[in-house]
C-alpha cells in the first residue's frame, strides 16, 4: 500500500522498538510542535516493536495500544504508522531471528488474547508514504527487487491489502502458528516481500546500493511521471548519531535503537509541500528529539 500527503508539516521518526521512555518523549515533542503550529502530522517509519536485550523494558504492546487508542492510520488521523520489517513477520506468522535473538515469539505471547485486533492494525500499515514535494517516506528503504516489474508491478505493490491468493494469515489470525509462515516465504509474495522489507542495504549490496536508490525512487513514481520523487527517507539501520546521508538522495533516520545515547537521537521535520531535492537538505531539517 502506497499512501500520498498533500498539505502539511511532518514530524518523521523511526525504529523505536519498544523503547517506551522514547515513544512517550516523541509524543511529547510532537504535541508541543503541533500547538506551537510547527507540526501537523506524525509519521512513524516502521519498526515499532521488539526491543533488544539488555535494554529498557520492551514496552512494545502498550505503544502499539496506545496508538491504536489515538486512531493511527483511520481516515483523518494526524498519525501515520509506516510497516516495519517487525511488524511484517507479525501478520505472516514469520519467526525473526538475529543471531541468537529470536524476536516473534515473545510478543506473540503477550498479543494472544487480542491478535486479531493487533494484526490488522499492522495490515493497514502503509509501505510507502509520498509527500507532494517529492520525497518518498518507507522503512528499510531500496532493494534489488524493485526493478522487477513482470509479477510484482507498482499498481500491485500500490494497492496491495495482505490479501491474495495466500489467504492462511488471515484464516488463523487468531493464532501463531510459524508453518504459516513457512509456507508463505515458499510463494513468490513471500519472496518478494521478504527481499524488500528485510534485505542489509548497502551493507548487503555494497556501493549497488546507490543505484537501489534511484530504482526504487523511480518504481514509487510510476503515477507521477512529470513530478518525480527525488529523495528518500528510511530507517531500518542504526545510526550513531541519529542521521546520516546515504549517497545523494537518501537520508537514514534513527530515533531510538541503534543511536550512541539519547542525546544523539533525531527526528526529521519536513513540509509536506516543499520540493527537497538531495539528502544534505533533508538533514539540515533533522533536530534532536531529547
Amino acid at each position: 500500500m502506497i499512501c500520498d500527503i498533500q498539505l502539511g508539516r511532518l514530524m518523521i521518526v523511526s525504529d523505536l522498538h519498544g523503547n517506551g521512555l522514547d515513544f512517550r518523549q516523541v509524543l511529547k515533542v510532537y504535541r508541543k510542535l503541533k500547538s506551537d503550529g510547527k507540526a501537523d502530522c506524525l509519521v512513524f517509519l516502521g519498526d515499532l516493536i521488539h526491543a533488544y536485550p539488555g535494554k529498557r523494558k520492551d514496552e512494545s504492546l502498550e505503544m502499539v495500544q496506545e496508538l491504536i487508542k489515538m486512531g493511527a492510520n483511520q481516515e483523518g488521523s494526524d498519525v501515520i504508522c509506516l510497516l516495519g520489517n517487525h511488524e511484517f513477520v507479525h501478520i505472516y506468522h514469520i519467526p525473526l531471528q538475529r543471531g541468537n535473538l529470536e524476536f516473534t515469539s515473545w510478543f506473540e505471547n503477550r498479543i494472544r488474547k487480542n491478535r486479531e485486533d493487533i494484526i490488522r492494525f499492522f495490515m493497514d500499515m502503509p509501505f510507502m508514504l509520498r509527500t507532494k514535494g517529492g520525497v518518498l517516506l518507507n522503512h528499510t528503504g531500496g532493494s534489488n527487487r524493485y526493478s522487477e516489474t513482470e509479477s510484482f508491478d507498482f499498481n500491485w505493490f500500490k494497492n496491495y491489502q495482505h490479501k491474495g491468493e495466500f489467504a492462511a494469515h488471515i484464516d488463523h489470525i487468531h493464532r501463531y502458528d510459524p508453518q504459516i509462515g513457512s509456507q508463505f516465504m515458499s510463494t513468490a509474495e513471500g519472496d518478494y516481500l521478504w527481499e524488500v522489507l528485510m534485505n542489509g542495504n548497502e551493507r548487503q549490496f555494497g556501493e549497488e546500493y546507490l543505484n537501489m536508490v534511484t530504482d526504487l525512487l523511480q518504481f514509487a513514481s510510476k503515477d507521477r511521471e512529470h513530478d518525480p520523487l527525488k529523495a528518500l527517507v528510511s530507517g531500518h539501520i542504526g545510526v550513531d548519531y541519529g542521521a546520516e546521508m546515504i549517497g545523494e538522495y537518501k537520508l537514514r533516520l534513527c530515533s531510538s535503537a541503534g543511536c550512541l545515547r539519547d542525546l544523539e537521537k533525531k527526528y526529521l521535520l519536513i513540509d509536506a509541500e516543499k520540493a527537497y531535492t538531495n539528502s544534505m537538505e533533508l538533514l539540515d531539517c533533522c533536530h534532536d528529539l531529547y
